[in-house]
Formats: C-alpha cells, sequence, structure tokens
C-alpha cells in the first residue's frame, strides 16, 4: 500500500516537473540558442531586439516591438513552424507556396533560393584556397582566349538584393553579411581583374532616375539591362576603335503593367500565384531591328533544347565583327540591344564550354567572348567540381 501511495505521489511530481518543463521551455529555449535574424521556415527578417527606451513616450513603442522580438524568439519556434508546414502538407495536401518568395517592403518581392539569403547573411563564405582556384579558372580562360586574339568580358550580374537591400527587410545593413562576391572583390584587392565588368560598382540605384530591377520579378528590368549593356559597348568600342556601334536607344515615359523578364509578369508573383500584380517599371521606345533570328547552323555539343532556354544565332549585315555569349536569363532583355552591334552573335544559353567554342572556331573565329551568369551561380561550377572529386 505504501509503495502504492509512493508511486502515485512520485508520479504526480514528475507529470507536475514535466509541465513545467514544458512551460518554460520556449523561454529557456530562447535563453540558451544563438540569436538569429533569419527565419528558414517562413522565409523572412526576424525582429531585432528594440533600443531601450530614453523618454517616457518611448516607453509604449519599446513594449510593442519587445512583443514583436518575443514572438520572433521564442524557443523551438522554428522546429514548431516546420512541424506545422510539413503536417500540413502530408495532412491536407496544402504546400506553402510562397516558400520561395519573399515579400519586402514597399511593394518589392525578392526571390529565395539557392542560399541567397545565407549568403547576403554572410553566413556561406568560401575560403581564400576556393576563390584562388575560381580566380585562377577564370585567368585560364583568359589567356586560351586571348592567345586567339579574341577579347574576353566576364559579368557576374548582382543579386536583386544586393542591389536593392533597403527594400528586402528592415535594418537590412544592419543584418547584411559579406557575401561570396564580396569576398572576391576584397581578395582582389577591390579591383576585379581587366577581363571583368563590376557590375556590382555600375548598378548603383542612387545614379540613376529610374529603376534598374522589377519589383515582381528576380531580373533587372530593361533599363538596368540597357546600362549595362552601355558599358559593354564602352569597352567593346576601345578594343575596335574603328567599327561603328549604335548604342543610343530611346526609353519613354515609365509604363504601369505586369511586366516581368519576358513581359507576361513577374517570376516571383508568378510564384506567389498573383500574376495579375502590376508595377510601374522603364520600357525602352520600339525600334527596326537589324536583322533576323536563326537557328544556329551548325551542330554544338550538350546545347539545351527548350523553348524557354532557346540557344540561336542573330545576325546584323551591317556590323563586322563576331561574337559568342554564354549567357542565362537575365540576358532576355539585353539581347535586343547587343544584338544590333554585331555581324554574326551566337547565344549560348548554358554555362562557359571549351569544347562550344572549339567547335564554333571550326566555323568562325569571334572577336569576343561574353560569358554572363548571375551572382547565385558565379560559383557553383567551382563547388560542383569540389563535390565531385570528394573522395
Amino acid at each position: 500500500m505504501a509503495n502504492g501511495l509512493f508511486v502515485k505521489k512520485a508520479s504526480n511530481v514528475f507529470i507536475v516537473f514535466m509541465f513545467i518543463v514544458f512551460i518554460f521551455s520556449s523561454f529557456l529555449g530562447m535563453l540558451a540558442s544563438d540569436k538569429v535574424v533569419w527565419s528558414e521556415a517562413e522565409k523572412r527578417s526576424l525582429s531585432l531586439f528594440p533600443p531601450l527606451p530614453t523618454s517616457p513616450g518611448q516607453i509604449v513603442i519599446f513594449f510593442t516591438a519587445l512583443d514583436k522580438y518575443l514572438e520572433d524568439h521564442f524557443g523551438f519556434r522554428e522546429f514548431y513552424i516546420r512541424r506545422y508546414q510539413r503536417e500540413l502538407d502530408k495532412r491536407f495536401n496544402i504546400t506553402i507556396s510562397s516558400s520561395r518568395v519573399i515579400k519586402g517592403l514597399g511593394g518589392w518581392y525578392f526571390f529565395n533560393d539557392f542560399n541567397m539569403y545565407k549568403d547576403f547573411l554572410g553566413l556561406i563564405p568560401l575560403k581564400s584556397e576556393q576563390l584562388k582556384t575560381w580566380l585562377a579558372r577564370q585567368e585560364e580562360k583568359q589567356t586560351w582566349l586571348q592567345e586567339r586574339g579574341i577579347r574576353y568580358i566576364y559579368m557576374a550580374i548582382p543579386n536583386k538584393q544586393v542591389v536593392y537591400p533597403q527594400f528586402l527587410m528592415e535594418h537590412a545593413m544592419a543584418r547584411k553579411g559579406t557575401t561570396r562576391f564580396e569576398q572576391l572583390r576584397k581578395y582582389t584587392g577591390n579591383h576585379l581583374p581587366d577581363y571583368m565588368i563590376d557590375l556590382h560598382q555600375l548598378l548603383r540605384p542612387e545614379t540613376f532616375a529610374k529603376p534598374l530591377y522589377y519589383k515582381n520579378d528576380s531580373h533587372w528590368n530593361k533599363f538596368g539591362a540597357y546600362i549595362t549593356f552601355r558599358e559593354i559597348m564602352r569597352r567593346v568600342a576601345t578594343w575596335f576603335p574603328d567599327q561603328e556601334f549604335f548604342t543610343e536607344f530611346e526609353f519613354g515615359p515609365d509604363i504601369i503593367g505586369i511586366g516581368g523578364n519576358i513581359g507576361f509578369g513577374g517570376d516571383l508573383t508568378m510564384m506567389l500565384m498573383q500574376p495579375e500584380l502590376t508595377e510601374t517599371y522603364p520600357q525602352e521606345k520600339k525600334f527596326m531591328r537589324c536583322g533576323p533570328y536563326v537557328d544556329i547552323p551548325f551542330p554544338l555539343s550538350d546545347i539545351i533544347v527548350d523553348e524557354c532556354r532557346n540557344s540561336f544565332m542573330k545576325t546584323c549585315k551591317k556590323r563586322k565583327l563576331r561574337a559568342v555569349v554564354f549567357r542565362d536569363s537575365f540576358f532576355v532583355s539585353l539581347e535586343p540591344f547587343l544584338s544590333e552591334n554585331f555581324y554574326e552573335i551566337i547565344y549560348l544559353w548554358k554555362e562557359y564550354s571549351q569544347q562550344n567554342l572549339e567547335e564554333i572556331f571550326v566555323h568562325f573565329k569571334p572577336d569576343i567572348v561574353i560569358e554572363a551568369i548571375v551572382e547565385r551561380h558565379v560559383f557553383d561550377s567551382l563547388l560542383a567540381l569540389e563535390e565531385k572529386n570528394r573522395p
């Protein structure tokens, strides 16, 4: 009998103890865990601890901000949210569709994939040896082309949140770390090699009256592409001073529409299933194209056959130079400007390929090779090679 009472009391004490532990677990978890500024589960920035009030009028503001801070940082919060999202998907077949899209400030949306926000926060740095290896590979391309009398241009197209961090989240610059590309710039002493166009320095919003990127799309708009085109042609003109180029394209008043990189709405609002959202963006005036689009008249290896990622040739009989461009989706807006200035220009929707260049050289020798890739994929080939060679 006594043993039974003891067991019952011990059980009650244990239940009470576990209840107290459960009640205080979130608080204890908050105290014990590292403070974070970004929620991977919700894909948004978290509130910062508010500054202490310095006047009676700030007391209410302080406690309102403190309440938001505690809501964002209670212990095991990420675990609970992930479990909630998992159960929605498992039990009710409901998926959080906005996981790849961040709603920023002032009607701006940002793409969230490929570790872009970890990179923005400086959480996935590269080692100096990795930067050295990546740069050496670029130098090999430059040397190989230079030995054959071909000019080389490399461009890393900035991630949207790097150009417009003030619209990403509150206190963005206070939270921002050193990105991988910023590591590269520091590694080179803030002087990238001459064959690289530093678009991170060129595309500064405060320099221009018009926006450079779409609000509802992950890409730059026509004006951002045009500014980049002008810089490309400025460099080309110094290499070929005897050639004539056309660079003075005109822009009309900004227009209101669904916009987007291909003109059918922003890719980010498409992901949110809100393709009808509109914004104001620059639009160039229509112009007469110099020549037609044609299929590449000879076979090339490992070319993607996809109407959404098409490789092709553009011609303009008024010009004399030839070029090859390795590009991604950002070149959709840039291509119409650039194509007006080359006799033949081949656009390959893929990363740089030595094999493709050697195949092209059999048929014609380009004067220029351009490699353009969005910042989030700049180091992909390096990391993929490391993964492949890992024992």
